[in-house]
């Protein structure tokens, strides 16, 4: 399992080199809109990666265990339930989102009525029945892994809406029970999400009920097997290639890259009269007819014993654990996977490099023109710029020395106005007008009139009543009333 770790480390480190390079770009300016799409697909396309390991196989051929085995045996026990007949009631598969806290979601059966598929469903997070996972405690784990193996059994009718059952068809024809009732399981579908280290690292495990789940569910037939890196087609030593198998290998399998055919339960042909080298003989025959009936040669097949592999693991028997080949299995799993994912993605990332890499290429031509144009914009202008600034000096001095003329005049004009402003204060104030006023003789409390104009004050009529103003230097203007007065009130001499 260190080569999935490593895996998932190289991944890493792809991210954070992404990273690197997208604050080299918003550094140097080159981050538009269009480029940091780009880098952000290629993040999420490495972040989001999965590997994706199917196992499929008929009813009882040991898949549940060789998971347990080859993922689970850390636990110290069983963690996918396993036990003789059926088990696997519907497609589940092991996963890790961060989004989530550990539980297994269940899609109820019922959904198989509508049209939607079981994709379609997974955005719907209301139409799944969720149970929590206590990772503290294995058997309430055990426990909560047995809800995936539950069945109820329902009226034909409403096995054969969702397409679970046909009356027409021979192979289903023991499916109907004494009671007239068709045994189904309660789930569509189960996604069991576990922090497992290897689950952590992007690996999915899908575990598939048998050839009937196969062809009635689109999901698992169009999406998640072809989809797969990894197939492991499990069949069991004892009972060889059915004809059920056959249809499942060639219908939805087939030889590929990935395909691996497993054939479990060698140690059902450990005889203990026989010796060693003649059970190693007999498992090796099987393995060569397994090998004709499939196609392939016997290099493809692996013989193994899940179940002798998960003891020898959990008890810490390495003898046993040799003698059930699981070994020579994940090495041809995990060193044949890992090269193949790393170049798929490694592929992948090289079309959005290549695709970043011509963005930023037009940036940089665009950048490059608009430099050059404006360069030569800037020659074309060198000789007349020169012109214009000449005239703009020669238009600026001419206006300070306006400027400094104009004020040369205005300070000789101040100058002039204070002179003009003495002399005017001067002549409106003569020093007789700065003398005390006497008592007036008319019956008013006081006059403001100088001595002179008292004995006249007293034959004319008043004076206005602005000039009981007391006539001084400071004020002209009032001054200026007063003798206006003074020579209207006086008496006329011829």
């Amino acid at each position: 399992m260190q080569d999935i770790q490593e895996y998932g480390n190289w991944r890493a480190g792809i991210v954070a080199t992404l990273e690197d390079y997208r604050a080299a770009l918003k550094a140097h300016d080159l981050a538009d809109a269009g480029v940091m799409a780009r880098l952000a697909q290629a993040q999420s396309r490495v972040r989001d990666d999965r590997l994706s390991v199917a196992f499929v196989a008929e009813f009882s051929r040991g898949k549940s265990e060789l998971i347990n085995a080859i993922f689970f045996a850390d636990y110290g026990q069983r963690i996918l339930p396993s036990s003789a007949g059926r088990t696997t009631m519907c497609p589940t598969e092991l996963l890790y989102e961060e989004n989530l806290p550990p539980c297994i979601r269940l899609l109820p059966i019922g959904t198989r009525a509508t049209q939607l598929s079981t994709g379609d469903y997974r955005d719907m997070p209301e139409a799944w029945t969720m149970l929590p996972l206590d990772l503290e405690s294995p058997e309430r784990m055990q426990e909560a892994f047995r809800q995936v193996s539950l069945t109820r059994r329902v009226a034909p009718e409403e096995a054969q809406r969702y397409g679970l059952y046909d009356p027409e068809d021979p192979e289903l024809a023991d499916a109907l029970g004494p009671d007239g009732l068709v045994e189904i399981s309660q789930w569509r579908h189960a996604i069991i999400n576990m922090p497992h280290p290897l689950l952590k690292q992007g690996l999915v495990i899908l575990d598939t009920p048998g050839l009937n789940a196969i062809g009635t569910e689109p999901e698992l037939t169009l999406n998640l097997i072809p989809n797969a890196h990894a197939v492991l087609f499990v069949l069991a030593a004892d009972t060889g290639v059915t004809r059920s198998d056959i249809d499942v290998w060639r219908t939805h399998i087939g030889a590929g890259p990935g395909r691996i055919v497993v054939l479990n339960k060698i140690d059902s042909m450990w005889d203990a009269l026989r010796s060693e080298e003649e059970n190693q003989a007999e498992i090796a025959r099987q393995q060569a007819s397994v090998a004709q009936q499939l196609g392939l040669s016997p290099g493809q097949v692996y013989p193994v014993s899940a179940h002798k592999g998960l003891v020898g693991r959990i008890q810490g028997d390495a003898a046993l654990f040799e003698r059930s080949r699981l070994g020579q299995l994940e090495a041809a799993l995990l060193h044949g996977l890992i090269p193949q994912k790393k170049t798929i993605l490694g592929k992948q990332l090289h079309e959005d490099l290549v695709a970043l890499e011509a963005a930023l290429a037009s940036t940089l031509a665009s950048r490059s023109r608009n430099l050059v144009e404006q360069l030569q914009e800037l020659k074309s202008l060198r000789g007349k710029n020169q012109n214009v600034l000449t005239h703009m000096m020669r238009r600026i001095e001419a206006e300070r020395k306006d400027f400094d003329a104009g004020l040369m005049r205005l300070q000789e004009a101040r100058m002039k106005f204070a002179a003009l402003s003495t002399r005017l204060y001067t002549t409106l104030a003569p020093t007789t007008w700065r003398a005390r006023p006497t008592r007036c003789a008319w019956p008013r409390p006081r006059c403001a009139l100088p001595p002179a104009c008292a004995d006249r004050c007293a034959t004319s009529s008043p004076p206005p009543a602005r000039a009981w103003i007391r006539p001084s230097s400071r004020s002209p203007k009032s001054a200026a009333r007063w003798m206006r007065w003074c020579a209207a009130s006086r008496p006329s001499t011829g």
